[in-house]
């Protein structure tokens, strides 16, 4: 059986294109950001400025992967949002440790971080 990959994303955008979720899995290494930043900025680039990233399957986020959320933040600030759901224990406590989450709000569900990006 093959070994699954170290990092995967899927882009799943809600049906008016106004917001889209973001699903990582696996490992947010250096070289996965490398290969993730430029599918978000053309997403941005097409008008999108709701993001929620789904972190149910995202085993670790190294420095770098959690400075491109803040960065995308600070890059939609004033016109959009980025909102993250679903963390495993060991990327919640991370977030916590690093004081994000009083830049990136946290929700339970997809639902409820889609519905405050709305606002």
């Amino acid at each position: 059986m093959p070994n699954p990959p170290a990092f995967a994303s899927q882009f799943e955008f809600t049906p008016d294109n106004s917001a889209v979720v973001i699903a990582l899995a696996g490992k947010m290494d250096p070289e996965a950001v490398q290969e993730l930043h430029p599918q978000i900025q053309e997403v941005y680039r097409a008008g999108v400025r709701r993001f929620v990233f789904d972190l149910s399957g995202l085993e670790y986020a190294g420095s770098l992967g959690l400075r491109l959320m803040v960065g995308l933040q600070n890059q939609v600030k004033g016109h959009g949002t980025v909102t993250l759901c679903k963390p495993n224990d060991a990327v919640r406590k991370m977030l916590e440790m690093t004081k994000l989450l009083t830049v990136l709000p946290l929700f339970a569900s997809r639902g409820e971080a889609l519905e405050a990006a709305k606002s």
